[in-house]
């Protein structure tokens, strides 16, 4: 690979994030998007925990994203009235100096991507998509949508749950249903909310309060939903309060005064994926939820496309840029660990579905940190 470029594919998390840690590790890279230009595509926040942090740190992109965002130690657990039940550390083995988690909206963490991604040389083009591409030897040919051509050592595949490579390569895999949908409202930083707050015992699954910066949090809501489940755009904010109003305490009544602009609530039902092992065929590598999805539950969506993006760009230094041997590498350090974060996740998700009483969540959660502390 000595010499050529990397394509890659989609401007989300995890493709900008493979676009710094390949260049981090020297390789030229070019990087395309569909939209026209490079933005969060109207996100409101996430949450970052610790092996995403930890992933993050090793190509020198936690610090500047951890200064933007809330950095703790712990989450805050509530009951429907807002009464304290415990307070969950989320301290582990991420590295000196990291918190347990940083909670961010998703404006400042494109924005910081984007910036070191310009910083560091990477060759970011908008406007355009991979309409073909196609095995050229040791490279890859690709043909783009403003009819141009190159290429590549490796095309990159970081499209998202609808990737269009997907299609192309795996066209039998499809995301399932969950059994859920996510409500998420941008609102004001209540005083003295330091971490989140989850409200656990109400009507529905999970509602939290997550602060993402010095003024902004989101309020969230995963609730059971069925998969053709859609919301008017138009009303989202009234609808988001009459489904909240008068069943929970704490900091959620005074939020509800803030619901007065659809713009700021969304509302998506939540898939599951996971393609087959391996993700890489005719050399293109799907990563991110191209290749894996899951509800965000274990909060592990982004830190599990941000972990493929650092591991993949690890294995192409550590075998010289051969892809043919790099890919098998990255697969067997990625495929059982993304495997039982989605199928945890749903099982997580099918156990507030179902009311399910039996359900072990303490020991599931328990197993799934352990697995996630453990190094890449």
């Amino acid at each position: 690979m000595t010499g050529a470029t990397v394509l890659v594919s989609g401007a989300g998390i995890a493709g900008l994030t493979a676009a710094c840690a390949l260049r981090q590790h020297g390789f030229a890279v070019e990087l395309v998007e569909a939209k026209p230009a490079l933005t969060d595509d109207g996100g409101i926040g996430l949450t970052l925990v610790g092996n995403a942090l930890r992933a993050l740190d090793g190509i020198g992109l936690a610090r500047p994203i951890i200064e933007g965002g809330v950095a703790a130690d712990h989450l805050r657990l509530c009951d429907a009235t807002g009464r304290l039940l415990r307070e969950l550390p989320t301290t582990g083995p991420w590295g000196e100096d990291l918190p347990g988690h940083c909670s961010v909206s998703r404006r400042h963490l494109h924005a910081t991507l984007v910036d070191q991604a310009r910083e560091r040389g990477v060759r970011l083009r908008t406007g355009l998509r991979i309409v073909a591409s196609a095995p050229a030897g040791e490279r890859v040919a690709v043909e783009f949508s403003d009819g141009t051509r190159g290429t590549y050592a490796l095309c990159v595949a970081a499209e998202g749950l609808f990737s269009a490579a997907r299609g192309r390569l795996f066209p039998a895999v499809r995301p399932v249903h969950s059994g859920q949908g996510s409500w998420r409202a941008r609102v004001r930083r209540p005083a003295g909310l330091d971490t989140s707050e989850i409200y656990l015992g109400g009507r529905y699954g999970v509602v939290g309060i997550c602060p993402i910066g010095d003024s902004e949090a989101y309020l969230y809501i995963v609730e059971a939903a069925t998969e053709d489940h859609r919301e008017d755009d138009a009303t989202l904010h009234h609808t988001l309060r009459a489904r909240l109003e008068g069943l929970y305490g704490g900091r959620v009544p005074a939020l509800l005064d803030e619901l007065t602009d659809p713009a700021t609530v969304s509302y998506r039902p939540l898939p599951g994926l996971i393609v087959p092992a391996p993700w890489h065929a005719e050399r293109t590598v799907l990563i991110g939820d191209a290749a894996h999805a899951n509800p965000p539950v274990l909060a592990q969506g982004a830190a599990m496309g941000i972990e493929d993006a650092v591991v993949l760009a690890e294995e192409l230094a550590r075998h010289g840029g051969r892809a043919e041997a790099a890919l098998p590498a990255f697969m067997a350090r990625r495929y059982e660990r993304a495997r039982d974060v989605v199928e945890s996740s749903l099982q997580l998700a099918r156990w507030e579905v179902e009311h399910t009483r039996d359900a072990d969540v303490p020991g599931l959660m328990s197993r799934v940190s352990q697995m996630l502390g453990a190094a890449i």
